[in-house]
């Protein structure tokens, strides 16, 4: 007598996919993996048997996404990156039907990275070269060292080299959300940095190493395993660091994202004609071509001084 292979539905299947992706990724992948399951695909897919999912099915779902223009190039292809390895995880596992996914094109990513303005930087640095805090510091540090929010709130006195003027990226700090019962929805959690290539030495000026020199004596360290941000072991938080970011972004009539500060480092670096191989190590890309695709968007003046630097062959006389 046979048995009839019962079906799964879409549900069943994303959690068996979500457990075993648990055991290669990090925890915050899983987490971001686990939102995009639980916010954006169970609402069109929960309750549907993976044999009812077909490629129009999953055309019309992108096409509503797109037309809501409500979520970033980066977002849809998050999306789409999840939906089509959990339908290729359940092809491989239960022979349910194969999506094509090619015939879905988001575009290109624009991310509208944008760095500071002259005057917003010139009003964020004059406020933070006055003022041996920890705010000033971090803020001082991800302008000219293109550090991320987590990873500077991660930095120890005992990661920067005062003799060499080299900081050391060994770790990230994130609020992730809590899956387990807790009294808390998320805790602080110090992770390894982003990627591979993120855990880096990055060189800085030296007159940034003078100032942290001079805040390092104003506060006597007394133990180098401290976080520079709290000056103690207390971990510091990314969202306090950019809640006073702001605070003094709101004080000269502007308001930007802290990561803005690494977008302003990054193209600063390019316009002083820094070494695009040397930046994209320094900002801990796995490849240039990351590099040159997220930063080398300068201005048209720029752009002009450029191309003027080109020689005029020498067989050409006046024009």
């Amino acid at each position: 007598m046979k048995f009839l292979k019962k079906e799964k539905y879409f549900k069943e299947v994303s959690n068996e996919w979500l457990l075993l992706k648990k055991l290669s990724i990090k925890y915050s992948t899983y987490t971001k993996y686990e939102n995009i399951i639980n916010t954006h695909l169970n609402i069109s897919f929960d309750n549907l048997l993976m044999s009812e999912i077909h490629e129009d099915f999953v055309m019309t779902y992108f096409h509503e996404l797109i037309e809501k223009n409500i979520y970033s190039i980066s977002t849809l292809k998050s999306i789409r990156y999840v939906l089509k390895s959990i339908l290729e995880y359940s092809q491989m596992k239960y022979h349910t039907m194969n999506i094509n996914f090619n015939f879905i094109k988001l575009g290109k990513s624009n991310n509208g990275y944008k760095p500071l303005t002259i005057e917003q930087k010139v009003s964020l640095e004059s406020h933070c070269f006055q003022r041996y805090e920890g705010i000033s510091l971090v803020v001082l540090l991800s302008l000219y060292g293109g550090f991320r929010l987590g990873e500077v709130a991660g930095l120890k006195w005992e990661d920067i080299d005062f003799h060499t003027g080299l900081i050391s990226v060994n770790r990230t700090i994130e609020r992730l959300k809590v899956t387990q019962e807790s009294e808390t929805k998320t805790q602080l959690m110090i992770l390894e940095p982003k990627t591979i290539t993120s855990k880096r030495i990055v060189p800085i000026p030296k007159f940034i190493l003078d100032y942290i020199r001079k805040y390092y004596e104003l506060l006597d360290v007394k133990d180098i395993t401290h976080y520079i941000y709290t000056n103690s072991h207390k971990i510091s938080d990314p969202r306090n660091i950019q809640y006073h970011f702001q605070k003094i972004c709101q004080l000269y009539g502007f308001q930007i994202n802290f990561h803005t500060l690494r977008h302003t480092y990054a193209t600063n670096c390019i316009m002083n004609d820094i070494d695009v191989k040397s930046l994209s190590e320094m900002l801990g890309h796995s490849s240039v071509s990351i590099t040159l695709e997220l930063y080398v968007h300068s201005t048209l003046e720029f752009k002009i001084n450029q191309v003027n630097k080109l020689q005029k062959p020498s067989f050409i006389t006046d024009l």
